[in-house]
């Protein structure tokens, strides 16, 4: 668990690295013509644009992680149902990373299932 003065740190600092990355999500998702499985698949194919989602699927999660977390600090008073709640969190959070990056990583490495 992340205090004080990392925890708001690392907040910015995801902030600042998911703005270019949002960004590049956008551009690059604009040349698809049809968002189809197919052309989907093919995009997330290409080894720049998995690395890149890669690492957005990643901060992102933790920002948001973050930011919920900063909410239920200020606004549950109750040590107990607070920690509870956090943890809680913390496992929501890592399984939203896992469940999106084992799916970008079984498309762009072709496991059939």
């Amino acid at each position: 668990m992340i205090h004080g003065k990392k925890h708001w740190l690392y907040h910015r600092f995801s902030a600042i690295f998911l703005a270019p990355l949002m960004l590049w999500l956008i551009y690059s998702l604009s040349f698809i013509n049809i968002f189809s499985y197919e052309n989907i698949t093919f995009w997330i194919g290409n080894t720049t644009n998995f690395i890149l989602l890669f690492i957005l699927i990643i901060i992102s999660a933790s920002h948001f992680q973050l930011g919920i977390q900063v909410i239920l600090e200020d606004y549950i008073s109750q040590v107990e149902k607070r920690n509870f709640y956090i943890k809680f969190l913390h496992i929501i959070y890592l399984i939203f990373c896992l469940l999106g990056l084992s799916s970008i990583s079984i498309i762009y490495f072709g496991v059939q299932i």
